[in-house]
């Protein structure tokens, strides 16, 4: 927990045990890359190919559909073919839109930018952390899943990266905490699944 008091000896507290995301993938969907001065997070190929999938199925449909419509007189088919198509294709690209996002820590502008929240400056960030939550799906199995945050002398908390690969995370937790001269904090509480 974080306390800020003020002059008013008004306190906030920040419960930092809590996950800010309520969803994440299983599946690794971002690294760490670290440059002389740059940090940046790169989608790996498997996120990227998990949603290219889907927009080339959707292109291939709706090239079907055209093919269908001039060849032959099935008019209901090829529309049907072709919404059938459009909508898995722009479902894969409204997938691949936060992996296209790029999130970066530039020590040249001193400035943390992930595109979503307000810009952060890099002399704020007092420490990273890390989480744990289990999604519970409806009909599927539950999984575990962890967060790397970043938290401010301001007590904001801004999300970093968001997958099951625990490993990956704590890697990538470490390197970005020596990149930025922080240190990372565990919250992670076992999880019974």
């Amino acid at each position: 927990m974080i306390e800020s008091n003020n002059n008013d000896t008004d306190s906030c507290v920040v419960n930092l045990t809590h996950a800010l995301l309520k969803d994440g993938p299983k599946f690794l969907s971002h690294t760490l890359v670290i440059t002389e001065r740059v940090a940046y997070l790169r989608p790996t190929i498997g996120a990227m190919m998990f949603c290219v999938i889907y927009i080339i199925v959707g292109g291939f449909l709706a090239s079907l559909a055209t093919y269908l419509l001039v060849v032959s007189t099935q008019y209901d088919l090829s529309i049907f073919v072709g919404s059938f198509g459009i909508a898995i294709g722009v479902f894969g690209i409204s997938l691949i839109q936060p992996f296209l996002n790029r999130a970066t820590f530039n020590k040249k502008s001193g400035i943390f930018d992930n595109r979503k929240d307000r810009n952060v400056k890099l002399k704020h960030i007092v420490s990273l952390q890390i989480n744990n939550k289990m999604i519970k799906r409806k009909n599927a199995l539950s999984y575990a899943c962890f967060e790397l945050n970043l938290l401010t002398e301001h007590g904001r908390r801004i999300n970093i990266l968001n997958h099951n690969n625990e490993d990956q995370l704590e890697n990538d937790a470490a390197l970005l905490g020596m990149f930025l001269g922080v240190e990372v904090k565990d919250f992670r509480r076992e999880i019974i699944l």
